[in-house]
């Protein structure tokens, strides 16, 4: 049995970052509150109550101590209300959904429509609808989207943790319900790199094993991905969970794991299935004498540990930092873009007014209709599909909005540039097209770029006119 880990399984960067924070305030000593469950991993938070958490769902009646505001973001009423409170708020809310709520906020007060593409049951998009008065559209399937009515102006945002092919499929539908559609993807970047990896390994093993919380939306979505490739899916918490005799027979097993799922937990499922394959011990004794909690807890979560921030490694303690410094560590993670590059990138969508492509930045880069073509107004959709693969020349690096402005008729001209020097120095023959007759000679199109051609290089006889 050969077992093959996903890239990018288990925690990401917000859900680790929540879980740290809160165990740096437990180790400060005093009563620590999570408002709701700090992450969907009911393990991972069971044992953060054994170490003094508390979970509750109303803090009317607690006068003193720390409240923590889970990884999924709540609504703004909430956070003034807390801040109203003797409580000590401490603000675990992933930066990427932070930044949703800052956009929806924005965009709500300008008079749009705000639509959120998500499962309105889901923390995170109640926490997103609370940053437009909850006043959100919210829609989860193409039928929900053609349901909805027409509007002015709508800004349409995505559930972090969404599917890319939803989001695609609904925000087509969206836009044709809009006169005018500001649209922003703002799936977070370690959720699509972590499908893209599950996809990858679903294809090429017999069984696949899904670790993660039966409520986790993003392990669900592993899920259901992995069952577009693989016939046998495992969808479990826990190696108990799983009957191990089911997978014994399979040669290739993958594995995967959502956003709050600890390393722990994916160790001990490598560890059982590797030492029952070997037919060492069985599973109720690997998991007695090997996978001892205590142990874990007393090797993995000291206070030196829980205040080092490893993932940034730099000076500055995570549970110190503040948002413009945590997502300026996660700016750094992204590779560097210039303005005036040219990069590879994969059209994500088309719309009638603009193409989004993936660059592999931190932000999607978006083409407006006015720089698609070099010729005459066209429909960007006869231009690109998703999925093609196309050349871009960066523009600016932030629209104001989050978004790279790119440009293809740009690097079609800085193709069709370096196409003449190569005719120059080669001494070639071209064609022009002429333009105008002007003063002095003529305005032709060579390639694509406009020139000028001097009356006396018209013609080798002279020329009146």
């Amino acid at each position: 049995m050969e077992i093959i880990i996903a890239e990018n399984a288990g925690f990401c960067f917000g859900v680790d970052r929540a879980v740290k924070m809160t165990e740096a305030e437990l180790a400060k000593g005093g009563c620590v509150y999570s408002y709701g469950p700090l992450i969907h991993n009911r393990q991972a938070v069971e044992r953060l109550e054994k170490d003094g958490l508390k979970t509750i769902n109303d803090y009317s009646n607690i006068e003193k101590g720390k409240i923590i505001v889970r990884a999924h973001g709540v609504s703004e009423k909430t956070i003034r209300s807390i801040e109203d409170t003797n409580l000590d708020l401490i603000d675990s809310t992933c930066p990427y959904v932070k930044s949703v709520h800052k956009k929806v906020a924005e965009y709500y007060k300008e008079g749009y429509q705000i639509v959120i593409i998500g499962d309105k049951d889901h923390a995170e998009v109640i926490g997103i609808n609370g940053w437009c008065n909850n006043s959100a559209f919210i829609v989860n399937t193409a039928l929900e989207a053609y349901e909805l009515p027409n509007m002015q102006k709508s800004c349409v945002v995505s559930q972090t943790t969404n599917r890319l092919e939803k989001f695609l499929e609904l925000s087509d539908i969206i836009e044709e319900k809009s006169e005018e559609m500001k649209l922003f993807n703002t799936i977070c970047n370690a959720t699509k790199l972590r499908q893209e990896a599950c996809i990858e390994v679903s294809k090429q093993v017999d069984a696949m094993i899904v670790l993660g919380g039966k409520h986790s939306s993003n392990t669900i979505k592993l899920a259901e991905v992995s069952r577009k490739y693989c016939n046998n899916v495992y969808h479990i918490e826990t190696i108990e969970e799983l009957a191990l005799q089911k997978i014994q027979n399979f040669n290739k097993i993958g594995l995967t794991a959502g956003a709050s799922t600890p390393d722990w937990i994916i160790e001990e499922a490598v560890k059982v299935m590797e030492n029952y394959n070997n037919g060492e011990v069985n599973k109720d004794e690997i998991i007695k004498d090997e996978v001892n909690e205590e142990e874990i807890i007393k090797e993995e979560v000291n206070e030196e540990e829980i205040i080092k921030d490893e993932e940034i490694k730099d000076d500055v303690n995570k549970d110190e930092m503040n948002n413009a410094e945590m997502m300026e560590a996660i700016d750094s993670s992204f590779k560097r873009i210039n303005r005036g590059d040219v990069l590879k990138g994969t059209v994500l969508y088309v719309t009638k007014n603009e193409v989004m492509v993936n660059i592999n930045y931190k932000s999607d880069g978006i083409i407006e209709r006015s720089e698609l073509t070099k010729g005459e107004d066209v429909d960007p959709k006869d231009l690109y599909k998703v999925g093609d693969e196309i050349d871009v020349y960066v523009i600016k690096i932030d629209d104001g909005e989050g978004n790279v402005v790119l440009s293809a008729k740009r690097v079609d001209f800085i193709k069709d540039w370096e196409a003449l020097e190569d005719a120059f120095k080669n001494e070639e023959v071209i064609e022009v097209e002429v333009q105008n007759a002007v003063k002095g000679g003529l305005t032709v199109l060579v390639n694509g770029v406009n020139g000028f051609m001097p009356a006396s290089q018209i013609s080798i006889s002279y020329i009146s006119d």
